[in-house]
């Protein structure tokens, strides 16, 4: 079984992993914030996790419906 494949349909496991990336990142920004620091990037970063999670669903989803293709003809 792909990895990816068993990552994703782990739900307790993917959203741990989702929130502890985002949790991170917040602890990033906020330390950024207080040291006067650039935080340009960190909302880039968030909005990659997120993109990253919802590419993982789009491509192991399983009621992923399919279409069937008769190339015969």
């Amino acid at each position: 079984m792909d990895l990816l494949n068993q990552f994703f349909n782990d739900e307790h496991t993917r959203e741990a992993v989702k929130a502890f990336f985002l949790a991170e990142l917040d602890r990033l920004a906020l330390e950024r914030v207080y040291d006067g620091k650039d935080t340009t990037g960190i909302k880039d970063a968030k909005e990659t996790i997120e993109r990253s999670f919802i590419e993982l669903k789009e491509l192991y989803e399983k009621n992923k419906e399919v279409k069937n293709i008769n190339y015969a003809l």
